[in-house]
């Protein structure tokens, strides 16, 4: 089940954003590093908590067996070229690697969209890291095309990675484009 998400639920949202990371950056960060993201749960959850009750993030969750899977956060973007053209962005979009391939990625990313579609965007960015080999299927499989020259670079757990830009422009002919791609992810999406 896909719905809005909640102030209550931001422990959940923080415990998801951690496990996906573990999960889905085994081989690109070091495991050291990841381990440590379990002491940034309580700062996470704060950082949910405030934003959710204050109305300033649009976070949709998947649920399954009353816990929440997998969330998706969208809104405006935050680059400077793209702002001003009409363009929303999903910050973030992370599921539980228990729920990878059970269509829960797919139905949070369709929420996101929709919600995206719904405040008039004309069209999103994503940012992934370039090696997060599962994350770029799935948004090529959505229509997702790389933009080329937004490379840019990040450090984690003393680790150099690069990110890059994907865009997506809306059409009237899209409305259901990403039935039959199944699969879900964690990405590697700033928030």
């Amino acid at each position: 089940m896909i719905r809005k998400a909640l102030p209550s639920d931001a422990k959940a949202i923080a415990r998801v954003h951690i496990s996906s990371w573990q999960d889905a950056y085994r081989e690109l960060m070091p495991a050291q590093y990841l381990n440590s993201l379990e002491a940034t749960l309580a700062q996470r959850e704060s950082f949910w908590l405030r934003s959710l009750e204050s109305g300033e993030s649009n976070v949709w969750v998947a649920e399954a067996d009353k816990h929440v899977v997998g969330w998706i956060s969208v809104g405006a973007s935050r680059d400077e070229e793209a702002a001003g053209a009409n363009t929303g962005e999903v910050m973030a979009i992370y599921v539980s690697a228990r729920y990878w391939q059970t269509g829960a990625g797919l139905a949070l990313w369709k929420a996101g969209l929709q919600s995206l579609r719904a405040h008039g965007f004309q069209g999103l960015t994503l940012w992934v890291l370039s090696r997060n080999e599962r994350a770029v299927r799935f948004y090529r499989r959505a229509g997702c095309v790389e933009d080329t020259g937004t490379e840019r670079t990040l450090q984690r757990g003393g680790v150099i990675l690069e990110e890059v830009r994907y865009r997506l422009t809306f059409t009237e002919l899209q409305g259901d484009v990403h039935e039959g791609h199944s699969g879900s992810l964690p990405t590697g999406a700033r928030v």
